[in-house]
């Protein structure tokens, strides 16, 4: 499912995760390529499990050029290093493996409502 219907006219997205753990606060997830780098701050999210959040931030760069400051808010504890981050994309993005130092990554930032 890509998107949800408002009944206003407007949709909001619909995004799915793997492990949806989530902390209170600041939380990220780092997604391969630019799939969700369109999206806008202040935006509104569905995730898959139910629950809703706002987009608070949006980075878009190369994987290599990912600091750990950059995900040390990610939702899921074994993305927060490099080497735990490169294993999970890895896994569910074949096309990520091949080339994970030129791969283009977005980091959404949001807030859990």
């Amino acid at each position: 499912m890509e998107s949800v219907s408002t009944g206003l006219g407007t949709k909001i997205r619909v995004m799915d995760f793997r492990n949806p753990v989530f902390r209170k606060g600041l939380n990220c997830t780092v997604r391969f390529g630019y799939k969700w780098a369109n999206l806008k701050v202040g935006e509104k999210l569905v995730f898959s499990s139910g629950q809703e959040a706002r987009v608070e931030k949006i980075l878009i760069c190369r994987f290599k050029d990912l600091t750990d400051e950059d995900i040390k808010y990610d939702h899921d504890p074994h993305c927060r290093s490099k080497e735990g981050l490169f294993n999970c994309l890895a896994a569910l993005y074949p096309e990520f493996a091949r080339d994970k130092e030129q791969s283009v990554v977005t980091v959404i930032y949001f807030r859990i409502l």
